[in-house]
């Protein structure tokens, strides 16, 4: 019996479906409009989940179980110290396997030319294992390759040995030399695999006797595979009662609350709050988007139901329940939206294809991607983005399709009889609901037009704020010294100054400088102390960036000095000096000479000489905003050499000539000698810290327009077609004498009053929104009037247009015909 009713029910189910298909072909220009507008708005929204599902849930690809893994730091940061790593790994219960990572650049020559510099990782013999990968070509690392005695081998990252050596098996037991030290390639790794960043390839950590220093946590983080059973924050409660108790063991080194690791997962380490932020912030603007083209849909459904009223009213007659006509309704609807899923499925293919395009092809994207992503991620469309699209395919059928269904299920049918083919006029229900529909897309499409604003304006006022420096004509260029062969500060002073020296015989250099960090890059924060001042609580020191410079760092970037800059007599065997900036002077010295003061600056707790300050800078931005002004302390270089430091050079012209020139003498000084990115125009890095902003206003842009269109042609449509169901109406009031503009006032009176108070709901959300994107992201700037207007004058056209074009059309029409009912 049951089986026969399943067989019954499918039946019915079918000859539903082939009723919808022929009403939908029945009216071709409605049906291709509706799958047009659902294709956009379910296209859209496929297109963020994928990137957002790319990002956040898929994980690292080819990585066995993301889920599981955790990552583990001293602290909610970086670092660990290796005998940490040893310490956890031998007392935690929680995990089926630990193994230690350690990102590096390395300069790369295999003998073809000159050193290139590639990022590449250290990691634990153990890793590939405990990701559930391995070579496909040659070997693993074994703890053989970890002895400080062991030969130095290498793994490739697969498309990096197709670039390099294309693809050729022969590579395996090839010597190369990774920072001048011969290395011999052991392995290459499978293609798609990148682990745990953008890297092209992989070294064993080898605990040379200054790693195995329990206070030198100069290592990246731990990575855990947690055991059967046990949850993060069971990991975390374990891992916090180790940490006390190797407090208690090492308390010189493994004091404090910042020592305490922390265990993270996938979003919390590589992607972070902000990018959540910024891929919660897109997902809404597409949700609002889809919204709006329901909205489009069931107004437009609203109108259709009036003209199938006397089929609806048949259907009735002969049997036909209510719930029966629902779903004859929510079928169609459902069916017109399987159709628009489609659409929107090839439109999500091409959205996304343009998305990996702008998003890798801009340097975006630390906030975004994240610096460890960027070439990793997978956004091809997965069987959970499917899901995704089913299911919002579905939902919106209902969701557009259940008020005209309701509407018609409730159909007065010997009402709808006697009025013959004319079908029924809209009441007070069906019009208070068009009207609500339509101040539901106002609302929502000024909303997006207000978080539009926001971004832009953001943007545009970090890519216009002086970072305190003139960067015309002045290039820059990262050099990373190798450690093999200059692993002492003599090594690394002389490295530079005859960098400095040969610059200086060509006539395109104008100055050279040098620092440990551009403008607009952000700087660790370090506790002050100012002599002279009295005690206080380590923990309540203010803090203030520390910047090392060198060379005619101020000159080469057009900054003003007060007393004097640094010498080339400022070396460590004098009284250590100091320069600070404006906005030092003012947030600590309250206005009094800063020359002459004595400060010092702590790194981990640790106190550094104290310093001399000999002049004042003008302010220059170190944060991201760059309207922001930090407190920084310059030090010299020639007091604290290092091994990597940005090259700033001011051109006599021609900063190309001047680019080619410090390429030249760097691979003359040294061809091992690397430098990161080549050297590019400083107003050009200045901007990849803000174009990241600028993908994502653009984006928002782009979600914004698209509802404004929808709104924008729905609202037009539901106007003319309210007008023109009062035709008869217009023909009474114009035979009784009334005037074009009493018809004109009437009708724009309605249209008025609707969209009004869909822009009152609008600007008070949008309120809102400002709001929590001030919570959500840093340094928004408040909504841009402009665009707002821009976007109520628009919908306020539309909503005119499709009120003033009927009214014409009604008023030429003589009042006889006007007045004469439809066959």
């Amino acid at each position: 019996m049951s089986e026969n009713r399943g067989v019954a029910w499918v039946d019915e189910l079918r000859r539903d479906v082939t009723l919808a298909l022929r009403v939908l072909r029945a009216h071709p220009a409605f049906t291709v409009v509706a799958v047009l507008t659902l294709g956009v708005g379910i296209g859209v929204n496929t297109i963020v989940f994928s990137v957002t599902n790319a990002v956040l849930f898929k994980g690292f690809p080819l990585v066995a179980e993301n889920d599981r893994l955790v990552y583990m730091t001293s602290g909610r940061g970086c670092c660990v110290s290796y005998p940490d790593y040893e310490d956890w790994r031998a007392q935690a219960k929680s995990f089926s396997g630990m193994a230690l990572t350690h990102g590096i650049g390395v300069a790369f020559n295999d003998g073809t030319g000159g050193a290139e510099i590639y990022a590449a990782t250290e990691i634990t013999s153990n890793t590939f294992n405990l990701v559930g990968q391995r070579p496909i070509l040659g070997r693993d690392f074994t703890s053989a390759d970890e002895q400080p005695d062991a030969a130095p081998v290498a793994i490739l990252r697969h498309t990096f040995w197709e670039r390099r050596f294309g693809g050729n098996a022969d590579v395996i037991g090839r010597t190369v030399r990774l920072n001048g030290v011969p290395t011999t390639v052991v392995g290459v790794m499978p293609p798609g695999f990148s682990f745990p960043q953008n890297q092209d390839l992989w070294t064993p950590l080898v605990p040379t006797p200054d790693i195995r220093r329990r206070d030198n946590r100069n290592t990246w983080f731990v990575l855990g595979r947690l055991a059967d059973g046990v949850s993060v924050e069971q990991a975390r409660a374990e891992m916090a009662t180790i940490g006390h108790r190797l407090g208690d063991a090492y308390p010189e080194t493994n004091q404090g609350r910042n020592l305490i690791p922390y265990v993270s997962t996938f979003e919390d380490f590589f992607i972070g709050a902000s990018a959540g932020a910024v891929y919660r912030t897109m997902w809404g603007a597409v949700a609002f988007v889809l919204l709006i083209a329901c909205a489009n849909l069931a107004n437009l459904l609203l109108g259709r139901a009036l003209g199938r009223a006397r089929e609806i009213a048949v259907r009735m007659a002969i049997g036909a329940g209510r719930w029966r006509v629902i779903r004859q309704l929510l079928i169609e609807s459902m069916t017109l939206s399987a159709l628009g899923g489609l659409a929107g499925w090839f439109i999500a293919r091409w959205g996304i294809r343009l998305y990996v395009l702008t998003a890798n092809g801009s340097g975006v994207s630390e906030e975004t991607l994240g610096v460890w992503f960027m070439d990793i991620i997978d956004y091809s469309m997965d069987s959970r983005v499917f899901l995704y699209l089913a299911a919002i395919s579905v939902g919106t059928g209902i969701l557009f399709g259940l008020v005209p269904a309701l509407r018609l299920s409730t159909l007065d049918v010997n009402g709808a009889l006697k009025d013959g083919g004319r079908g029924v006029s809209a009441d007070s229900r069906t019009r208070r609901a068009s009207a609500m529909l339509v101040a539901a897309e106002v609302t929502l499409t000024i909303v997006l037009m207000a978080g539009a604003g926001v971004l832009l304006r953001t943007f545009f006022d970090v890519y216009r704020a002086d970072a305190g420096i003139d960067p015309v004509n002045v290039v820059a260029a990262q050099v990373n010294l190798p450690p093999a062969s200059y692993g002492t500060p003599a090594a690394q002073i002389d490295f530079f100054d005859r960098l400095t020296t040969n610059l200086q015989r060509r006539g395109e250099l104008e100055s050279l400088g040098m620092a440990t960090a551009l403008p607009g890059w952000a700087l660790a924060p370090r506790p002050l102390e100012i002599d002279g001042r009295a005690d206080i609580d380590p923990q309540q020191r203010p803090v203030v960036g520390q910047l090392t410079i060198g060379g005619e760092y101020f000159r080469s970037l057009g900054v003003h000095i007060t007393g004097r800059d640094f010498r080339e007599t400022d070396d460590e065997d004098r009284e250590p000096v100091a320069i600070v900036n404006q906005r030092f002077v003012a947030e600590f010295l309250q206005g009094r000479e800063a020359v002459g003061q004595r400060i010092r600056v702590y790194t981990r707790d640790v106190a550094g000489p104290w310093m001399r300050v000999v002049g004042v800078a003008t302010n220059i931005s170190q944060s991201r905003d760059l309207q922001q002004r930090n407190s920084v302390v310059y030090t010299p270089y020639r007091q604290q050499p290092l091994a990597g430091m940005w090259v700033v050079a001011r051109a006599t012209s021609a900063p190309e000539a001047l680019g080619i020139a410090i390429t030249r003498d760097v691979a003359a000084i040294d061809p091992d000698v690397p430098l990161v990115d080549g050297v590019l125009p400083l107003a050009e890095r200045l901007a990849r810290n803000y174009q990241y902003r600028g993908v994502m206003a653009a984006l928002f842009t782009v979600f914004a327009a698209i509802a404004l269109l929808l709104a924008s042609l729905g609202l037009y449509g539901v106007m003319a077609r309210a007008v023109s169901e009062r035709t008869q109406e217009i023909g009474i009031r114009t035979a009784m004498g009334a005037t074009t503009h009493d018809i004109m006032t009437l009708v724009l009176r309605h249209a008025i009053s609707t969209v009004g108070l869909g822009l009152a709901g609008g600007i008070v959300l949008s309120v809102v929104l400002g709001r929590v994107l001030r919570a959500e992201f840093s340094q928004v700037s408040p909504s841009d009037p402009g665009m707002m207007a821009a976007a109520i004058v628009i919908l306020v056209c539309s909503a005119a247009i499709g009120c003033v074009l009927p009214v014409r059309r009604a008023l030429r029409l003589d009042p006889v015909v006007a007045l004469k009912p439809a066959d």
